[in-house]
């Protein structure tokens, strides 16, 4: 059969409370972060079987696409230990049970954005430290090239796995690639693409949006350089440094659970509104005030938070044309840039971040036939309802650059299996799609065992998140 060249996770939001693959402490909703989760310890079984069906001693290349780490609502050091115990049992110190390359790809995600800003600084630092006085000094970079093999080292990432003596003896390290890293197959025909894609979402490019609409005759950004440039202080400060912030981030994370629901969200509004107002001694312009922040707010943040909450299928519309311009524009004009214009025929692109698993065959201008568009979903309970949208997967690529989406679980189903297009469907050209749907029993061990777990845990978390949108707490 072929191999399995590349594993792909996204979004496990290591450290977060919501997230299926952090243990919480019995009886209540705090991280114990010192344990493996239990859904952790099963993905991790699942994930060994499939890999027992290569046939190479080579190990597969582990790509992390984007919110590994939750640093918008947890701490560094809950996020840094959740991650020490997936790589305890991935990586463990005896040599023929680890599951992976001892070179691992990392792409950071808007929550864990900030993982990036310290790998490009460590390597501006480096870069001066091979500098004399008077040199001209480059500008710091705020993207990688896609086809090259990454050039920076995620010290922070690095230094976690490596305090093991094992994986420090043999070199484990993590490289970063941002936004997008891509592989290209020797043929020159094909190439897949990872990318964690918050920007095809609008709130992250909302500094482009405002400059934009303050100077509407600038022209708009076409490079992913251009996006990042403009976009990336946004970024790293909301969804990104938050969860560091002490008992402010601790209240960032209970509004951003309260926002699931929207008496909740009435409530907090109208306290906001009248803290402010409240400034003011006249009694009229308090009570105008009032009117006016109220429905400001109720125009921003209660439209934002019922879209995210209530709407179905694979994207929102603002999504499905983030995605569009993102593809036609910023990674269409990478393409040309590095390959010389000969954009492949046969592309595939892996994201993640929307947390909805998803493969569909898509048109985009400027590409030679459909583009192959496959989510990885997400490990988060995010809402008190289920949500049969959402779920994970685990992305496979082989050494044709063949992609298998093994989709781990939706809420409300949660019995693996593989996620097949609907429409120029090439599945049964897939060797690595027939090798795996042959060997693999989803009804046995340790899948079965997976299925009842994440099933419980998905329906524990649901209940917490009731129980602290009903609190009195702000």
């Amino acid at each position: 059969m072929s191999q399995i060249e590349f594993v792909v996770l996204s979004d496990l939001h290591l450290g977060a409370e919501n997230s299926l693959l952090t243990n919480l402490k019995i009886g209540g909703y705090q991280t114990d972060t010192l344990h493996p989760s239990p859904v952790m310890i099963k993905l991790v079984e699942c994930l060994r079987e499939v890999l027992k069906q290569n046939n190479s001693s080579s190990k597969p290349k582990l790509v992390l696409n984007g919110d590994l780490m939750e640093l918008a609502l947890t701490s560094m050091n809950d996020a840094s230990m959740a991650f020490q115990r997936f790589i305890e049992l991935t990586m463990p110190e005896d040599e023929s049970m680890m599951m992976f390359d001892k070179e691992i790809i990392f792409l950071a995600g808007n929550h864990d954005h900030n993982i990036w800003e310290s790998s490009r600084y460590s390597h501006f630092i480096k870069l001066l430290g091979g500098m004399k006085p008077g040199e001209k000094i480059e500008q710091l970079v705020h993207v990688t090239k896609m086809f090259e093999v990454p050039p920076m080292t995620s010290e922070l990432l690095t230094s976690l796995v490596q305090m093991y003596p094992h994986m420090k003896e043999r070199g484990v390290n993590i490289k970063t690639a941002y936004p997008a890293f891509a592989h290209l197959h020797n043929q020159k025909d094909k190439c897949v693409i990872f990318s964690h894609g918050h920007f095809i979402e609008s709130m992250y490019s909302i500094m482009t949006s405002l400059d934009e609409m303050l100077f509407p005759d600038r022209p708009r950004p076409t490079s992913l350089n251009d996006i990042e440039t403009q976009n990336f202080a946004w970024i790293d400060f909301f969804w990104s440094t938050m969860g560091r912030s002490g008992i402010v981030g601790r209240d960032i994370q209970l509004l951003y659970d309260k926002m699931q629901d929207n008496t909740q969200v009435e409530r907090i509004i109208d306290t906001f509104a009248k803290s402010i107002a409240m400034k003011k001694k006249n009694c009229i312009i308090r009570w105008l005030e009032y009117k006016v922040l109220k429905e400001v707010m109720q125009l921003t943040i209660v439209k934002q938070a019922s879209k995210e909450k209530d709407q179905e299928g694979i994207l929102t519309s603002d999504c499905l044309s983030g995605l569009k311009r993102y593809m036609e524009v910023y990674i269409r004009n990478q393409l040309e840039f590095e390959l010389n214009s000969n954009i492949p025929s046969d592309i595939t692109f892996l994201f993640g971040h929307t947390h909805k698993p998803f493969l569909q065959f898509m048109d985009f201008i400027g590409f030679n036939g459909k583009v192959k568009v496959i989510n990885s979903g997400g490990w988060v309970v995010d809402t008190t309802d289920t949500m049969p949208f959402h779920g994970g997967s685990i992305l496979l690529v082989d050494e044709n650059l063949d992609t298998v989406s093994l989709n781990m679980y939706k809420e409300g189903k949660y019995k693996p299996g593989f996620e097949v297009s609907t429409s120029d469907n090439d599945w049964d050209k897939n060797e690595l799609y027939k090798c795996l749907e042959e060997n693999l029993d989803f009804n046995k061990e340790p899948w079965s065992g997976f299925e009842r777990m994440v099933e419980i845990e998905v329906n524990l978390r649901h209940e917490y998140l009731k129980e602290i949108i009903k609190s009195d707490s702000i």
